[in-house]
């Protein structure tokens, strides 16, 4: 089941605390990445064919394919902060930041245990990224991204010990291509752009572009494309008094129903109804 993440800051990052239920649930994926830190408790957290048992200070790592799902104890329920944030934020810093995501899941070790310094470290990061996120002082949205950098290269030097020169090499040169493939998307989107022109820029197969998207994203090219439009369609709505056509337009969509439809569909709020309640009026 994929579960669709919806980010509440002007970053596509979100950290939330949650308590998972003492009972089966289903398995879900998101094209977000996932860290998840276990403030206490005891329980389970499934990937697929793995099974990892909890315990205080565990630290989890999700990436945007893997079916997972956590389950408390049922007399000492486990709580976690969770961060998801959008691979974008590793991509337009430093593609190899996105390494340790980018894993075959039945080899991967999801888990780090409490007690290493590693999941320390993380565990401090995490939790000053929950606290600036909820109390919103100036510049937070700055040191938030600097904290996520810091916890990025963190990852990053563990797993790299994971892997061999040939396969780090292998997954290196994955990342510069899909680091291409996501500029020349981001530069375009606002443009009728389609993924046979994607392929072409490119010199690359329909069938391989797209298979490396879904890959690397989670998601379908086309899906991806309406993420960014709606996304900079919800800033525009936001920050100026444009007309929604105007918005409409300028954000990539060539008609008026498309966007209604896509918008209504991502936010579960017509354009109108969105400015409403987030836009620059509610300032004054």
């Amino acid at each position: 089941m994929k579960q669709k993440i919806e980010y509440d800051n002007l970053i596509p990052i979100n950290a939330y605390l949650w308590c998972p239920k003492p009972y089966p649930q289903p398995l879900h994926f998101h094209s977000s990445l996932e860290i998840g830190y276990c403030l206490g408790g005891r329980g389970q957290f499934i990937f697929e064919n793995k099974l990892y048992e909890v315990r205080k200070g565990d630290v989890f790592i999700v990436n945007n394919t893997e079916l997972h799902i956590a389950q408390s104890a049922q007399h000492d329920p486990s709580r976690y902060i969770f961060l998801n944030f959008d691979p974008s934020l590793f991509l337009e810093e430093d593609e190899k930041l996105l390494l340790p995501f980018a894993y075959r899941s039945e080899r991967f070790e999801n888990h780090i245990g409490a007690g290493t310094l590693l999941a320390q470290q993380i565990g401090v990061l995490i939790q000053q990224i929950y606290e600036e996120l909820d109390a919103k002082a100036e510049g937070y949205l700055t040191i938030t991204r600097c904290k996520l950098l810091e916890l990025g290269v963190i990852l990053l030097r563990h797993y790299r010990s994971a892997f061999s020169n040939e396969q780090w090499k292998h997954m290196s040169n994955s990342q510069r291509e899909i680091k291409e493939v996501m500029l020349f998307v981001k530069e375009r989107y606002q443009e009728p752009l389609q993924l046979t022109d994607v392929a072409e820029h490119l010199g690359w197969s329909t069938a391989r572009t797209s298979r490396l998207f879904k890959e690397h994203t989670g998601i379908s090219f086309i899906a991806y494309m309406t993420q960014l439009r709606i996304s900079e369609a919800k800033k525009q709505l936001v920050t100026s008094l444009d007309s929604i056509a105007d918005i409409s337009f300028s954000s990539g969509f060539q008609s008026l129903a498309s966007f209604y439809r896509a918008f209504n569909l991502d936010a579960g709020l017509s354009p109108q109804e969105y400015r409403k309640q987030f836009g620059i009026k509610q300032l004054f």
